[in-house]
């Protein structure tokens, strides 16, 4: 049999034709991804069974596009509902109706991905509907300790915080917290400092499926003013050796693993030109004019030096660069005003 198959093959060959082994398997035996839908800013789409997502609306550029916090991602467990990000307290209660319509099961758990406003000032809402607010430890002490003065100052801002109040963590946690049924299974996890020194994601093996917070962002949302650039880039690649479908990003379109290769490859020649700018005895202002990433405006739809964030993000870097940044002390700091780490 073995002879008639490379007799077959030799002949193919000299006919220009393709012989497949017989011990491959065919293209529809592979595994196939969860689909990515194109959705609309507010809109709910159920990405894999009981996983639900909701794409904020936000923009880097536009500003009469109204700022809907961040994006949001629910499992309905057995008996249960579980939510990633509490947001402000008026898009908090936006996102709650939009729950109910697509289960009656109680909401139990809200993770807040880190301490900023857009995903934790929410909280006292989701209280009210008798949940439980997760997070990392870091995140619940800055929460505690810089929240107060970092709500004061948003009340001024936004209606919405002003008449609501600040609600801490309910159960912190260090490395990970495990939820599990016979219908779900997330791990709340911590990679490291990325985005804030307490940054978590949610991970759903069972879908390959991972919801990031700020610390993946999907476009020109990359606020790093409690950052950790050195650490964000290793805390990636531990990101990316999970198993993954589909990446629910903070703010952005759902997108892929690739979007991690995005993110690094952001911070990685952000730190190199930072660095050849310092080398060269420029200032900030210098090196955001000459910054000149060619691939950013497809990933992002924008230049890399028309934002305002991209600015700030320099400034971040050299400071980190020059030594003049104690990163155990990075969100301690009040908010400047406007909305808080977008």
């Amino acid at each position: 049999m073995l002879k008639r198959l490379s007799l077959l093959a030799a002949v193919a060959v000299a006919f220009g034709l393709v012989v497949f082994a017989a011990s491959e398997k065919p293209a529809a035996d592979e595994p196939k991804q969860l689909p990515i839908p194109d959705m609309k800013f507010n809109e709910v789409q159920e990405i894999a069974p009981g996983v639900f997502f909701r794409y904020s609306s936000i923009s880097a550029n536009d500003k009469t596009i109204p700022f809907g916090g961040s994006n949001h991602t629910w499992i309905v467990f057995k008996d249960y509902v579980v939510v990633i990000d509490a947001n402000f307290p008026k898009d908090a209660a936006d996102v709650i109706a939009d729950i109910k319509k697509t289960t009656k099961k109680p909401i139990k758990y809200v993770l807040d991905t880190h301490h900023h406003g857009d995903h934790a000032y929410g909280n006292a809402v989701w209280a009210k509907e008798g949940a439980k607010i997760v997070a990392h430890k870091n995140a619940a002490r800055l929460l505690k300790v810089n929240g107060p003065k970092a709500w004061e100052a948003e009340a001024k801002n936004r209606k919405d915080v002003k008449e609501s109040e600040l609600k801490q963590v309910d159960i912190s946690f260090d490395d990970k917290y495990e939820l599990k049924d016979d219908t779900q299974h997330v791990v709340f996890m911590h990679f490291g400092h990325m985005h804030t020194p307490g940054d978590a994601s949610a991970y759903l093996p069972k879908h390959k499926i991972l919801c990031t917070g700020d610390a993946c962002v999907n476009g020109a949302f990359n606020y790093m003013g409690h950052s950790n650039s050195s650490s964000w880039i290793k805390c990636l690649d531990e990101m990316n050796k999970l198993d993954i479908d589909i990446v629910c990003p903070g703010h952005g379109k759902l997108g892929r693993k690739e979007l991690f290769a995005l993110e690094k490859r952001y911070f990685t020649e952000l730190r190199a030109a930072v660095k050849k700018g310092i080398d060269d005895k420029k200032t900030p202002e210098e090196i955001t004019k000459g910054l000149d990433f060619k691939w950013y405006k497809d990933w992002t739809g924008v230049g890399v030096v028309e934002t305002d964030m991209n600015k700030d993000s320099v400034k971040h870097v050299y400071n980190e660069l020059m030594g003049k940044i104690d990163h155990d002390r990075l969100g301690a700091a009040d908010f400047p005003g406007g909305v808080a780490g977008r």
